[in-house]
Order: structure tokens, then sequence, then C-alpha cells
């Protein structure tokens, strides 16, 4: 049942309470109805943007260069980020868990094999086909350094309002509360939470118990409440030198280098195509894990990718009328998530070049554009993107590569307030030579590569002395929130245990990618979503079934 606000909630006590229907919080709800348990879901949102529930994710963002708006970073809406995804999922793979010389402050407490058996049940939460990422390609020379043969999957419907609303409106053992906003946590003197603060969308308050919380509000939201919670209680989840707050990553990504290929069997399979079950996958390229430790490279994927649309000197109807169209808001924002959008516009070049290339190219673009409106928006599964070969064979490499945890790259409470009294956040997102480093000499291996192969030659667009300031110069991300509620073996480096239970609250739990302690290069949803299934498992195992 989905009801507003918190009217008959004080009081109450509740099995299993989950903090914010997100594309986590709504799968873990779901897995943990599906396992015969009953949940109360919360959503500080309404079923679609509101401004004035927005407004309480605000943040004093101390480099607008690294970090996104929150409006962009945060959706306080049912389904959560969920409306501002792109729906790519890639997942982690086993070296992402290893403690890496070339990675400083790695290691999970668990490994890939604790990860890898719940990818299944998140495929099918997510809607993203087989839990199926290797697809060899015949024909290619074999050497081991660098392989073509991972793909990444995308979700028939990455918008879980759209996929659950309904759903949710009528399962019987869910109880998703909208507008009702979790603003503080009472502790017994075991740690444990006994209540929590509830406000209501006009500032009614509730209170209520449940035998287990699980903190699923994304990871800048679930870490506020966190820092809030320790504020006046000394040691509490590590103290003020712990690692709450610390080691906030996200990812590196943008576009330094150009390929030229020589291999139709690599350019015949560069483009998005359907999987046998209907949904949308792309390769990539990526470094193998013995060239990475060998090398000491931290996680990055390459794959082909477009010329920068912003530059009108490529000349093509086509692709200028992509920048057109994204380089108006609200054109875009339907397009692509707003994210995207601003990746592939940049600093907002001249129109005028791009108009002439369409009038220069415009049977061509003519023919393009209905193909690709019906791909893009009647079709269903619709085509996550465009792309386009040439015969000449030559294309971006885009990147898309992993963040070093570094405990000053971390979020804190501000001296501000939101409207409910909790405190807001100071986000200070860094990045720095230590993360470009090893990038650059992933391309370095890519392009000898290549040429070993016969496969094609790579050309970087700058200088060698200039390689990592431009890499720098195009890194920011506050959509992937990884690292501030870390998975650690102890309170001394985590702040939640390999079960992701929180250290010394023995009821209260976190999902979502901030218990992450290394970013990968994966987008974090998929692992994300894996991790709720397998703490799904762990609650129904610790709780009553519903019908019980």
């Amino acid at each position: 049942m989905i009801a507003t606000g918190v009217d008959g909630l004080d009081g109450a006590r509740h099995d299993i309470c989950v903090v914010g229907a997100g594309p986590v919080g709504i799968s873990l709800a779901l897995e943990l109805a599906r396992l015969g348990r009953s949940v109360l879901l919360l959503e500080s949102g309404e079923d679609g943007p509101n401004a004035e529930a927005q407004r309480l994710s605000d943040a004093a963002i101390a480099d607008a260069k690294t970090h996104v708006a929150m409006d962009i970073a945060v959706q306080r809406s049912l389904g959560g980020t969920s409306n501002l995804w792109g729906g790519r999922c890639v997942p982690f793979e086993a070296i992402d868990f290893e403690a890496r010389a070339a990675v400083p402050h790695s290691g999970w407490p668990i490994g890939i094999g604790d990860v890898a058996p719940h990818f299944a049940q998140a495929c099918a939460h997510i809607g993203c086909g087989a839990a199926e990422f290797l697809r060899p390609l015949a024909g290619l020379p074999e050497n081991a350094d660098f392989a073509f043969d991972r793909i990444e999957r995308w979700s028939l419907e990455p918008q879980f309002r759209k996929m659950y609303e309904t759903t949710l409106r009528n399962h019987a053992t869910i109880e998703l509360r909208l507008r009702t906003t979790l603003a503080g946590m009472e502790f017994g003197a075991d740690g444990q939470v006994e209540r929590l603060d509830l406000r209501g969308p006009g500032g009614e308050q509730a209170s209520l118990s449940a035998r287990a919380v699980v903190l699923a509000a994304g990871g800048l939201e679930t870490t506020r409440l966190l820092l809030a919670a320790r504020q006046g209680a000394g040691e509490r989840f590590g103290g003020e030198d712990g690692p709450l707050g610390r080691f906030y990553m996200g990812h590196l990504y943008g576009v330094a280098a150009e390929m030229e290929l020589a291999s139709a069997a690599i350019d015949e399979n560069i483009e998005y195509f359907q999987d046998r079950d209907g949904t949308y996958v792309r390769r990539r390229f990526t470094p193998s894990a013995a060239l990475q430790r060998r090398e000491g490279l931290s996680n990055a994927s390459l794959w082909p990718d477009y010329p920068l649309i912003r530059d009108a000197a490529h000349r093509n109807g086509v692709l200028s009328l992509a920048y057109l169209a994204l380089s108006l808001p609200p054109v875009g924002r339907i397009i692509v998530a707003e994210s995207i959008r601003q990746h592939y516009v940049g600093d907002g070049p001249s129109r005028l070049p791009h108009i002439l290339n369409i009038l220069r190219d415009l049977p061509r673009t003519a023919a393009f554009v209905p193909s690709f409106l019906y791909r893009r928006y009647v079709a269903r599964p619709r085509m996550p993107g465009f792309f386009q070969r040439n015969r000449a064979r030559r294309y971006a490499i885009r990147f898309h590569a992993e963040h070093m945890p570094n405990p000053d790259s971390r979020v804190t409470l501000s001296g501000e307030r939101d409207a409910y009294g909790l405190p807001r956040l100071a986000v200070d997102l860094r990045y720095s030579a230590a993360d470009a480093a090893p990038l650059v000499r992933t391309h370095e291996l890519f392009g000898a590569w290549l040429e070993r192969t016969g496969l094609g030659r790579m050309r970087w667009m700058v200088p060698d002395d200039q390689r990592a300031d431009y890499i720098l110069s195009q890194c920011y991300d506050g959509h992937h929130q990884i690292g501030t509620t870390r998975m650690g073996h102890t309170a001394r480096d985590g702040v939640v245990d390999r079960d992701c239970r929180v250290f010394g609250a023995a009821n209260l739990f976190v999902a979502g990618s901030s218990v992450f302690p290394t970013s990968g290069e994966a987008n974090p949803t998929l692992t994300a979503v894996a991790l709720a299934m397998r703490l799904a498992a762990l609650l129904a195992a610790e709780a009553p079934r519903a019908d019980a």
C-alpha cells in the first residue's frame, strides 16, 4: 500500500524499516517481501518532483567544478536517483575487492564470491536481463593484456517509479509512506536504534520503533543521517577521526585520446545491440587483472565513442543535430540524464557552426532522425543512446575509471539546518594527480596493445606533459556517491561490517554504494542492489515471517 505523511505511525512498532525508496531501497523491500517479510518503506519525496522536498537536500559544495549541484546528484521522490539514471549496469570484478598496492586503503572484508550469487536477482529487480557480462568475440588475436569481451547491460526501464509504483500500491506486506522524512534517530544504552523521529509534509511529527532499520537514502543522505546522529555522542560511528564521511569517491569519466581501428571485427561490434532477452548491451575494452597488478593500475574501462559533439569540426550533421538538441536544457533533459547532457555540451560553444553542418549534411541528417526517434522513444525496449560508425573507423576513446580512496575527500556537517532541523552537508569531493596517473598509463598500454595486435592505433588529444591535467579537467561526479560509510573489518577502518551492519548499532544497517571501500571502474547501481539482495537474505534469516 502507499500512503502520504506520518498519520498513524506515531508509537507504532514495525519489523523492518527501510529509509529511502530509490533503486536500492525498493529492490530491498521487494526482496524482503518475496522472502515473506513485512516492510515499512519511507520516502521523503512524493511520486514525482517536489521543490519543497528537494530543498531538504541542499548542501554547501566546496568546488562546483568537481561536484554537480545537489538537484542533479539527488532526487527526493519515489524512485530516487533512478529518475536521474541512464540505466547502465556493470558488475564489480574480483580485483575490485582485493587489497591492491596501487590503490591506497583498498581491500574489502568480503570478496566477489560473496556478491556474485546475488547478481541474478539484482538484474531481475533492475530489469537488465540475464546476469551475463562476458561475451567472447571471435576473430581477435589472443593477447591477455586487454579484452573486448565484457559487456554492460541497460535497464529496460531505468525509472523505478514507473516500473514499481503499481506493484507497491497493491502490495500486501510493503507499506510505502511518501513525504515521510527521517529527521533523527534515538539510540539506547546498548547502541541499538530505539526510535525513529519522523516528519510529515507539514512538519507533523511521529516516532516509531523497528526491529531492524536500513538506511538506503543514497550515499550523501545516509551519511548525513549518521553524522547528525553522532553529534554529541562521543565515539559513536568511529568518532570525529573515524571513517564516517571520509573517502568520498565517484569516478573519472571523459575522453583523452582517439583510436583508428584496423579491425573490421571490432568496428562491427562497437554499437549497442540487443541481447537474446531483448535488453540492450554494449562491449567495452578492459585491462586484465594481471596487467593491473603488474603495472600498478587502478581499474578502468574504455570504449569507442563518437567525436566530441560540441566541436563542430567533425562536420557531421547528425552529431551537430545531437549537440543542438542537448544544448537546449528542456529538450536535452528529455533525451538524457542532466549530468550526461552537461558532459557532452560542455561550456556551450556557438551554435552557428553546428547549424551549418546540418545544412551541408541535410539528406543524411533528415534520414537519421525518424529512425532514431522511433528506436529511442517508441520501440520497446528503447535504445539507450545513439552511436554512429564511420568509414574511417576513427573514434574517441571514452574512459570510465576508478577514483582513489582519499580520507580528505569527504562530507561533513555545515552550520546550516534544513526545514526539519537536520544539519545540512558540506561536500568536498577531491581529485588528484594520483587518480590521473594510472589512467594515463592505462591509455599508453592500450595504445601499445592496439598496435602490437594489429587492431588499430591510438592518438592522444594533448601533448604528453598535459595528459594528466587534461584528464583531471574533465573530472566531476556526485552521482556515484561511494565510500562515505565504507565497509571495514573493524570500527577503526569502517562504518559497517561485512554484513552492512553499522558497528556498535546491532539493528542499524546501510544499503547502497556508500559502503563500498573502493569505487572500481563500474557504475555502482548493480553491485549496490546485489549487496541489498545479500542483506535481504540476512535480515530475513533474523526476522519472523510476515504470515507467522
